[in-house]
């Protein structure tokens, strides 16, 4: 979920502008398109320089490369006339350059405009007080805008603050959400709410298959807590062999608390079921689903 994640992303723009100047943006991306490079310079610089915004982006675009300040200045030129590519651009320079004062005004500004990646990154910001003061209340603010756009990694974001400031049921409520659309330690901490009964009543059986869910995404930390489940009955039917399976799969990712796990399991398992549990693990990678 970090911000280097986000990416620049910039790409040539082509928008509904002056006829005049439609047609001329055209001929700088068509230009472009079979490797005339110079012949798009030459189309935008002219535009540009009469303050055409669709150009300065796109000559932005084009120093990215080979000149990062040309390319700042045109974007700045853009963005001055309220343009949001270029402004999101500027907040995605200022994070590769580490100056998170400049990053967080752009994405801002960004976030104001109803973008929810620049949301989600101004709540980052926030959260971990770069560029300024940290704001755990305003990271929320965003982090829920963004989560509201159907953004798992911010709706994850939102719940972990909430785990935090120890109120689970908004907690729980976040991690449905960003579980929801395919997060995987949502999915994990989800289940261990069900699982425990944190701000949630208690669903073992819930708990069990959102485990094996992260589990077969290949998040140890499920991994583990499936196979403690398995080993114990809880949610389902016990069984060792899953049990030792998953556990071997979480072992092999250094997840704290597997080998011991193992170890355990193996004390109490003969040795025809310790081989096939073992002939399993790839198994229940694959075919999650019917190890659980």
């Amino acid at each position: 979920m970090g911000l280097k994640a986000i990416g620049l992303g910039v790409v040539l723009a082509l928008l509904p502008v002056a006829a005049t100047a439609q047609l001329r943006a055209s001929d700088g991306v068509a230009a472009l398109e079979v490797g005339d490079a110079l012949r798009a310079r030459e189309i935008w610089t002219s535009l540009a320089g009469r303050g055409d915004v669709l150009a300065q982006y796109n000559l932005g675009v084009l120093d990215l490369e080979s000149d990062p300040q040309e390319a700042r200045h045109w974007f700045e030129a853009a963005a001055a006339q309220g343009y949001l590519p270029a402004q999101r651009a500027l907040a995605d320079l200022a994070v590769e350059a580490g100056d998170w004062a400049d990053a967080r005004r752009w994405f801002r500004v960004v976030a104001l405009a109803g973008d929810a990646q620049a949301q989600l990154a101004l709540g980052i910001l926030l959260d971990q007080g770069l560029g300024g003061v940290a704001n755990r209340r305003g990271a929320a603010l965003w982090y829920a805008r963004a989560a509201a756009q159907g953004v798992p990694d911010a709706a994850f974001a939102l719940g972990a603050l909430r785990a935090e400031e120890g109120d689970a049921e908004a907690a729980v409520e976040a991690f449905e959400l960003a579980a929801a659309g395919g997060h995987v330690a949502a999915t994990h901490n989800l289940a261990l709410a069900l699982a425990r009964g944190d701000g949630i009543a208690q669903d073992p059986e819930r708990a069990r298959a959102l485990y094996a869910q992260a589990a077969q995404a290949g998040h140890a930390p499920a991994m583990h807590n499936l196979a403690l489940m398995q080993a114990r009955g809880q949610g389902g039917a016990q069984s060792f062999r899953f049990a030792l399976a998953w556990a071997l799969n979480a072992a092999a990712l250094a997840e704290p608390g597997a080998e011991d796990l193992v170890a355990a399991l193996r004390e109490v398992m003969s040795d025809p079921a310790i081989s096939e549990a073992t002939q399993l693990v790839t198994y229940c990678l694959e075919e999650g689903a019917h190890c659980h």
